[in-house]
């Protein structure tokens, strides 16, 4: 019976919230519904320049005279729709920060500004309903909105393939598929209902959540090579050792024969053979840090697990604030 209350108490906010922002709502749908047409779009199109192309009698590995403006134009054509790809995959990462500052302002801290939350709370839904509405509701669109775009992209970078094949470690990439985004929006939009709350005023409340949200995203950009031990192989000059295919590569250098680490580049302001001038520095074998590409999951996982506990943790502060506030 608790269960079965505290849903009824939750509907008549959540349809208020639908009500208030359907045009927000209704615009939003069809930003991401052209999006998933445009990358549909995309797939078509490279289906059908990797036709003409393939219908010259051509490969990018041809000789002939004869195929070297096609295959030129098929490579400027493939890396154009790659770049859209591109660019639909940073959009996607930096769509969390987005919801964030949309939950801050016109969400929250609007109604404060209006005093229709005092109205809201005078009616039959507590505080505590009030923002659960405010949390679950957004969280159930915008998770569902961004799966749907991640599937699509990643879909549709499969089907674009070569000359331009995706690469799983690029930022576009990874930031843009797996579980990443659904978090990094659940995350966002916490963090913009926190900022509403302890501020009060839409534009503030609006900035605050778009600059967190952003330098979170930006800061585990920065520190995803650590979130997980990399791997690492060694290998000694002239031995042809071949850096592995698809890695993310962390770091690479020089160890000499008494443990010295010196850089990768401790030769290239020199005019010497590097076969002589590594020998001279006591150089004794290489070393290479690398992400491959089995800890594509691991490293997701990691990330996602950091941006729901820091989801968790804005919500349980956000609860405390409207407590403080309502009482």
């Amino acid at each position: 019976m608790s269960t079965l209350a505290n849903v009824r108490t939750l509907r008549g906010p959540s349809r208020v919230l639908l009500r208030v922002h359907r045009r927000t709502l209704w615009a939003a749908g069809a930003v991401a519904a052209v999006a998933v047409i445009g990358m549909i779009a995309v797939v078509l199109r490279a289906d059908q320049v990797s036709g003409d192309f393939a219908g010259t009698g051509c490969t990018l590995s041809s000789t002939v005279d004869a195929c070297f403006q096609p295959a030129r134009d098929y490579s400027d054509r493939m890396l154009d729709l790659s770049r859209l790809l591109t660019y639909t995959g940073l959009a996607l990462i930096a769509l969390p920060a987005v919801v964030g500052a949309f939950a801050a302002g016109p969400m929250v801290a609007r109604e404060w500004e209006s005093n229709h939350v005092k109205l809201s709370w005078t009616q039959s839904s507590p505080p505590a309903a009030w923002l659960t509405a405010r949390l679950a509701v957004p969280a159930v669109l915008v998770v569902c909105g961004i799966t749907v775009l991640s599937a699509v992209l990643t879909w549709s970078r499969g089907g674009l393939g070569n000359p331009y094949p995706a690469i799983w470690h690029d930022i576009s990439v990874f930031g843009a598929s797996g579980t990443v985004p659904a978090a990094g929006a659940l995350m966002s939009l916490a963090i913009g209902v926190l900022a509403g709350l302890t501020l009060r005023r839409t534009v503030p409340a609006m900035a605050a959540g778009l600059l967190v949200s952003g330098l979170v995203t930006v800061f585990l950009g920065v520190l995803r090579d650590r979130l997980w031990p990399t791997a690492r192989d060694t290998f000694t000059l002239g031995d042809g050792y071949v850096w592995p295919d698809g890695a993310a590569i962390v770091e690479w250098g020089w160890v000499t024969n008494r443990g010295t680490v010196l850089p990768a580049d401790i030769c290239a302001h020199t005019s010497a053979d590097p076969e002589v001038c590594l020998p001279e520095h006591g150089v004794d074998h290489g070393y290479l840090d690398h992400h491959p590409a089995s800890h594509y999951w691991p490293l997701q996982l990691v990330e996602t697990g950091i941006l729901l506990a820091l989801a968790a943790l804005a919500v349980f502060a956000a609860f405390r604030v409207l407590r403080r506030l309502h009482g």
